[in-house]
């Protein structure tokens, strides 16, 4: 009665209110596999609405093959770095290579990066051979190459020298002294100089990232002032002074205490590098992130990887990566994610996204901009978004970049700008487009923060499995913190369909997919993301939301199916959709709720916004 009670007055009230224009999907990329050197093969990738790509990849049995030992690769060096970098350089002079990697185990200590430059159709064939890294910074990066194929080859971090992180647990907390006791898992990894970069509540049964409806954490290298003192107090317990950020830990918690956060990547991928793959590639443990993604880089594949804490490590270890798995920012887009298995990492699972600048100040041609992650080079012509984060119809050339202190820099520009243009405004470049992906059968369990960050357009998540994620399972989002990071130039034609959602938004973060902006602390007073379809997913056992969402103009939510589970307590909004003020053109039906809580309530979607309500719930049977 009270669901057709709430519809009626809905209707009514959406009587009186003016309907909203739907903005037309952005025509989609349609390639043709063109002409395909005799020594390539394609795979053929279909995404969103019709869009097309290709991938080329290099035939191994039409190349000329040579061994990396032939360069004095050999399990028996103390470091590896100087013989394969001799075996890269082959590769790159030489096209048309299979290199061979016997299967081994190879030591790299060399703290310089690995260079594949200017090579072309390269396949390089792992047989199982596993690198061990001991040295952070980019481990392998890939420049202005085309068509090349790693396979079957694991990467893996020396833990017995610089262990990633710890488990700890809390004991004689005291907040009047401000001084906590930190009891090790691993006796050998208690040590007064341990770093110590960024602690994390963890669940103390599975140990992974994030405590059932709790995430209390701090990045205690963002304060240089966070640790005061470190004592050991018992061979297995260090007694931490601090500057009162961790009063609120709580003893007999546990945490995952990170002794490295960001720097660095096993592959980087940058400089218009294209039709690049990573077939079959495992990596147990790494510094920073698994694949960054930058440069105007493309046309890539991630298939068949895992990323994650091998079975017999589990004792000794708690992540596999201190940061993102793969993280893609000024890209040209047009990849693949495929069949792979993520988990244990320190941040995202995969952020894919065109960086911002955040206006700080405006001086005639001059713009100062904090921009942490932005292609910024002379010749590039830039856009910009007002401070309601509606894009202007002016643009600008750059004509040279000056860095400041942190991450702001000087911007001269070719003409002058608009008296309009003010500090709060933000600028992007048109020089580069993370769009057109395909995220497709994988398995994202067990990580900290988010599943999927997708900030670009044209996009197909579908056949994912999502469990136990720390924050959202995934979050649609143009994100800017000024000091820290400027993410996010808006969504346009999203699928996300056929997923199962489990356990996610563990440690309640606010919902399992999450669609909005944060523009310095304030939402944009427009819709910035539209033609977003979130169909025939499955969302089981989950604490609070199913869907926070703003900002949107056209949003379609149907055939979905929501069962609420038991592992959290019950909560008022378990099992709702919350609409913002800034939604236009929703289609909220069709879904079925398992339990749909007194009176089907949890079928009544919220919103502050009278207009917004009465839209969704005219829908709602």
């Amino acid at each position: 009665m009270i669901i057709k009670l709430v519809a009626f007055i809905a209707s009514l009230i959406l009587v009186f209110l003016p309907a909203a224009e739907l903005p037309a999907k952005s025509d989609v990329l349609i390639e043709t596999s063109g002409n395909i050197d005799e020594n390539r093969y394609a795979d053929e990738i279909n995404g969103a609405n019709g869009t097309r790509f290709f991938i080329q990849r290099p035939k191994a049995e039409n190349l000329k093959e040579i061994n990396a030992s032939y360069f004095g690769f050999s399990e028996d060096n103390y470091d590896n770095f100087s013989a394969f970098q001799a075996a890269l350089n082959y590769c790159a002079e030489n096209q048309y290579t299979k290199l061979v990697i016997d299967n081994g185990i190879y030591y790299f200590r060399n703290p310089q990066t690995l260079c594949l430059t200017n090579c072309k159709d390269l396949f390089v064939e792992g047989n199982g051979a596993t690198f061990v890294f001991s040295d952070k910074e980019y481990r392998i990066s890939i420049r202005s190459s085309d068509c090349v194929e790693f396979s079957d080859i694991n990467f893996d971090w020396n833990w017995q020298e610089k262990p990633l992180a710890s488990v700890v647990t809390i004991k004689n907390a005291s907040p009047e002294n401000n001084t906590i006791d930190l009891q090790f898992r691993n006796e050998k990894y208690c040590h007064e100089n341990i770093v110590m970069s960024a602690i994390t509540q963890c669940d103390p049964e599975t140990l992974t990232f994030g405590a059932i409806s709790s995430s209390k954490e701090i990045y205690l290298y963002q304060d240089i002032n966070a640790i005061k003192s470190v004592k050991k107090i018992a061979p297995d317990t260090l007694r931490v002074e601090h500057n009162s950020c961790m009063d609120h830990f709580e003893n007999g918690e546990m945490y995952i205490l990170r002794h490295f956060v960001y720097g660095g990547s096993i592959f980087h991928l940058t400089d218009y590098s294209k039709n690049l793959t990573f077939d079959t590639v495992n990596i147990y443990g790494g510094h920073g992130m698994a694949y960054v993604c930058d440069g105007n880089s493309s046309h890539f594949n991630i298939i068949n990887n895992f990323i994650g804490i091998r079975e017999e490590d589990k004792d000794e270890r708690s992540v596999s990566l201190t940061a993102d798995a793969i993280h893609i920012v000024n890209s040209d887009g047009c990849f693949n994610i495929e069949n792979c298995d993520f988990s244990a990492m320190g941040d995202d699972a995969v952020n894919v996204h065109d960086g911002l600048g955040y206006v700080s100040s405006v001086n005639g041609r001059t713009l100062n901009l904090i921009a942490s992650a932005m292609r910024l080079y002379p010749g590039d012509t830039l856009g910009f978004k007002n401070e309601k984060f509606e894009t202007t119809d002016f643009t600008a050339k750059i004509v040279s970049v000056k860095n400041l202190e942190g991450i702001t820099k000087e911007v001269i520009l070719d003409c002058d700008l608009p008296a309009e243009l003010v500090a709060g405004y933000t600028a992007f470049s048109k020089e580069c487009n993370s769009a057109n992906y395909v995220i497709r059968n994988n398995y994202f369990h067990d990580n900290r923060a988010r599943g999927l960050l997708l900030q670009s357009s044209n996009g197909l998540c579908e056949n994912n499995k999502f469990y136990k994620i720390m924050g959202q399972a995934i979050k649609v989002v143009m994100d800017i913190e000024p000091t820290l990071w400027q993410e996010g130039t808006g969504v346009d034609n999203l699928i996300i369909r056929n997923n199962t959602f489990e356990r996610c938004n563990y440690s309640g973060w606010g919902s399992v997919i999450d669609i909005g902006s944060n523009i310095a602390g304030k939402k944009a007073e427009t819709t910035v993301f539209s033609n977003i379809e979130i169909t025939s997913n499955t969302f089981y056992d989950f604490s609070s939301y199913i869907l926070r969402t703003n900002n949107v103009n056209g949003l379609i939510f149907t055939n979905n199916t929501i069962d609420p589970g038991n592992t959290f307590e019950p909560d008022s909004h378990q099992g709702k959709a919350y609409f913002d003020k800034h939604c236009l053109n929703v289609t909220f039906a069709e879904n079925e709720w398992t339990d749909e809580g007194a009176n089907g309530t949890r079928k009544i979607a919220e919103s502050q916004n009278v207009s917004v309500w009465a839209h969704i719930n005219s829908q709602i049977k």
